[in-house]
């Protein structure tokens, strides 16, 4: 069994997002997103994968399908990977979210 504490292997930038690899194996991929004040990830797909989202610090906004979602700690989401999608923070606090891609 291996171990990660997120505190301890999260990492911010004032210039750009950061993913942290947690987890890989041949399947599945595990990813902490360190999304700083202010910041957009580009727009961006997976095909060929499903996808989890979990934030675990603060919140940043999600359009996906012409609508804009209020990611928060507490929630999941499932996303198809052929979706196009690019969270961004416009709050004052980091944000940090759970992201798990699974090939199909």
């Amino acid at each position: 069994m291996e171990r990660k504490v997120f505190e301890e292997v999260e990492s911010f930038s004032k210039e750009k997002h950061i993913h942290v690899p947690i987890f890989a194996s041949k399947r599945t991929k595990v990813l902490l997103l360190c999304l700083s004040s202010g910041l957009t990830v580009p727009p961006h797909s997976h095909p060929g994968f499903e996808i989890t989202l979990q934030p675990l610090k603060g919140k940043a906004l999600l359009p996906i399908n012409g609508e804009e979602i209020m990611l928060v700690p507490g929630e999941i989401f499932f996303v198809d990977g052929e979706v196009s999608f690019s969270p961004h923070n416009p709050f004052d606090e980091n944000f940090e979210m759970l992201i798990h891609l699974i090939e199909r």
